[in-house]
């Protein structure tokens, strides 16, 4: 079966593409740490960043892969910081934004979340996803992005990272559906329309996975 190759620095990331990629879906999935820096652009959506950084690490390998990023909207703050999480987290990080934040009435806030997919030479396919809540007074949780510890979706009480400690599956519900939008694609367009040889061994492979682990669709 071929491969899908994901690329990523993060670990966090590593974990859940395994999980729900490898375990759910039955990809042959590759995760691939880069030796070469995967450029990010300057842009408005984490759905443009995700596509660039795509398109870039399939020239330069040669190959199909699939890239990530995620996104926080805060209303009060014009939409930052956006795809900028990481430059917040590593500027500010998690206990002096909410410190400078705490006197704000209005802590509504979008989170976005998303897959771009590309073969060399061709423009990316984005599939986005995400989700609103808001931020908390102060930090809990330990698991996940810096934003994941004040981030309470809508119709919660809890931050993302709590929820993580407590159900990853229904946590993950909360950043959108933009990973099975992805991955009903590409079994459409490179699995099932693939060579039937590599079709067979995927459904052989998830009919072994539904007799051992009981897989729920």
């Amino acid at each position: 079966m071929e491969k899908l190759i994901y690329l990523t620095t993060n670990p966090n990331k590593v974990n859940e593409a395994n999980e729900f990629f490898g375990k759910k879906y039955g990809f042959n999935i590759e995760i691939v740490n880069p030796d070469f820096e995967i450029l990010e652009i300057q842009a408005e959506t984490c759905g443009e960043v995700a596509a660039f950084s795509a398109e870039y690490g399939a020239n330069k390998l040669g190959k199909a892969v699939l890239k990530s990023d995620s996104g926080l909207y805060i209303e009060a703050l014009g939409g930052l910081p956006g795809p900028y999480n990481h430059y917040f987290d590593k500027q500010i990080g998690v206990e002096k934004f909410l410190e400078l934040f705490k006197n704000e009435r209005n802590r509504k806030a979008r989170l976005e979340h998303c897959f771009a997919f590309c073969e060399p030479g061709k423009k990316a396919i984005v599939f986005s996803g995400g989700g609103t809540g808001t931020i908390a007074y102060e930090a809990r949780g330990t698991r996940g992005r810096w934003h994941d510890r004040f981030y309470i979706p809508d119709g919660e009480t809890k931050t993302l990272s709590e929820l993580r400690e407590i159900d990853y599956v229904r946590e993950a519900t909360f950043w959108g559906d933009a990973k099975d939008q992805f991955a009903r694609w590409y079994r459409k367009n490179y699995l099932m329309n693939g060579s039937y040889e590599s079709y067979k061994k995927w459904r052989l492979w998830m009919f072994w996975k539904e007799k051992n682990y009981q897989i729920i669709y």
